[in-house]
């Protein structure tokens, strides 16, 4: 075997200041007089010489891509010839990711012979405390052709957001994007969202519930970039304002469905700026929100008479005139719901039902308003005259007397469902059945206490031959007696459910079965 290692200078070996040729690779030069032969190897991802001195080997300090400032990388990451390319670039490390993902898509330079279309690029690395999962099981499509992307938990962080962006960039960037909750560590920021406004400007849909460092910055960055967004949910954001709203409302006229929940600092003028501006929406939602008053909403409805038909107001410090410009106003509403609304008196129910406004509303449902009496729900009936559904629920100061002059006025009700009502009695049950109009077909009764179990005389009530569908849930009073009395009344049952019922026996079932003239479904 030829020796390796030679000191005397052979010309089987070049000496260390000789080596001109394409094989001098193959020599490593230590010292005048030494020579170490390198067999050829494959080339390491990270290669460079290294040098000698004392005992001790030191890699010499190379040129490399990674020194050039983050405005030169910029230009470069810009001119990537197509989505897979700026893909794999984002996968080399967090900072290259960062840097691709704040390119905003008009950004891009692409040539005209590049169908990034058809490019399936999606990110599929790890970066220490995330993985990038495939685009099957990251991505969801739509019914209508858009992305869909939900992240619940410590899967929603900046790096990951940014990395959607960047993987669907190429697809037309995502359509629905929706963030539950945010990683106690590395949660979602400003810088995120950003990341998502830059490269989605396609987005449609976004919902942010529970995410507490998220704050106007980002929301205005997406009104910036997203100008066809259509639906905007924000949940528990207390970070973000009326100003990030007001961004959003007056770059986003597309905008069709707002809910805003339980965010502390979104007050009067986000509602104003969003009646102002956003004239194709249809449904509105606010809870929980100390800042909305009677000026936000009086501003919105007032602004948005043609389009919105779907209200919920639940927990707010509104007062009377807020339903009155809802009566006043109301003329396309079509569903409303009414919740916790503790200011609001009888007057304000009694006013928005006398304004004669409220004539397309098909859905009515009112939950703990103290404002709901006998007088103000007569006065509902005979306002809404197409009004098809209706739910009282937590309603303590409805009574018999009020629901069945609400039952006679009501001309177009087909279903009606009472919970936790303790003021309405067996008789105002029974006496609601007589005087509906022949349109009823569903009757639901949920822990109504008030209900007792008493013998009365049916030939003095009109049957009720409309009704379909009656549902009785714990409701302890409701006995026998009142069950055979409901056979007599409604003939035509169809479907019957009794949970709860303590009271029922043989006595009550039979009488009610043998009293329906088409016979149980179910």
């Amino acid at each position: 075997m030829p020796t390796l290692v030679n000191y005397s200078g052979d010309d089987e070996f070049y000496t260390g200041g000789s080596a001109c040729s394409a094989d001098s690779s193959l020599l490593l030069c230590i010292g005048s007089h030494t020579n170490v032969y390198c067999p050829p190897r494959k080339r390491s991802r990270i290669s460079g010489p290294f040098v000698f001195g004392g005992h001790m080997f030191e890699e010499e300090k190379k040129s490399s891509i990674e020194t050039l400032p983050n405005e030169c990388l910029y230009e470069i990451f810009r001119r990537l010839p197509g989505g897979r390319a700026r893909s794999a670039s984002a996968c080399v490390s967090k900072r290259w990711l960062m840097l691709l993902s704040s390119v905003r898509n008009f950004e891009i330079c692409r040539s005209k012979s590049t169908h990034e279309g058809s490019d399936a690029d999606t990110i599929d690395e790890s970066f220490n405390d995330i993985k990038f999962v495939s685009a099957e099981e990251d991505l969801e499509f739509e019914c209508d052709g858009h992305l869909s992307r939900s992240l619940e938990g410590k899967k929603a962080t900046d790096i990951r957001l940014a990395a959607i962006a960047v993987g669907t960039a190429s697809r037309g960037g995502l359509g629905k994007l929706s963030i539950r909750g945010s990683n106690s560590i590395r949660g979602v920021t400003n810088l995120g969202l950003s990341a998502i406004a830059d490269g989605c400007p396609s987005l449609r849909t976004l919902s942010l519930w529970n995410v507490p460092s998220i704050g106007d910055e980002g929301l205005c960055n997406i009104a910036r970039e997203c100008h066809l967004l259509e639906k905007l949910d924000l949940c528990q954001c207390p970070l973000i304002s009326s100003k990030g709203v007001i961004a959003i409302a007056e770059n986003c006229p597309n905008l069709t469905a707002i809910t805003i929940e339980s965010c502390s600092n979104i007050g009067n003028g986000s509602l104003q700026a969003v009646g102002r501006c956003c004239q194709k929406l249809h449904s509105i939602t606010i809870k929980d929100c100390p800042l909305v008053g009677d000026q936000g909403v009086a501003g919105l409805l007032s602004l948005t008479t043609s389009v919105l038909t779907k209200v919920k107001l639940q927990d707010l410090n509104i007062t009377d005139f807020s339903l009155a410009v809802i009566g006043r106003y109301g003329k396309a509403i079509t569903n409303l719901v009414l919740s916790k609304l503790q200011k609001v008196s009888q007057k304000g129910f009694w006013v928005m039902g006398n304004a004669q406004g409220l004539q397309k509303l098909v859905s009515l449902t009112i939950t703990s308003c103290r404002g709901t009496t006998d007088v103000s729900l007569e006065a509902m009936g005979k306002g809404c005259p197409n009004l098809k559904q209706m739910s009282l629920r937590k309603c303590c100061f409805v009574s018999d007397k009020g629901l069945i002059a609400f039952a006679r006025s009501a001309g177009s009700l087909e279903s009606l469902q009472l919970e936790e009502c303790n003021r309405i009695t067996q008789s105002g049950i029974l006496g609601a059945l007589s005087n509906c109009n022949s349109k009823l077909k569903s009757l639901a009764l949920v822990k109504c206490m008030g209900i007792r179990d008493l013998p009365l005389e049916a030939t003095m009530l009109s049957p009720c031959k409309s009704l379909r569908f009656l549902s009785i849930r714990s409701c302890p009073g409701f006995g026998s007696a009142s069950l055979a009395m409901v056979g007599k009344l409604c003939p035509q049952l169809h479907h019957l459910d009794l949970s709860g019922l303590i009271g029922i026996s043989d006595a009550g079932l039979l009488p009610l079965l043998e009293s329906c003239e088409a016979g149980l479904v179910k």
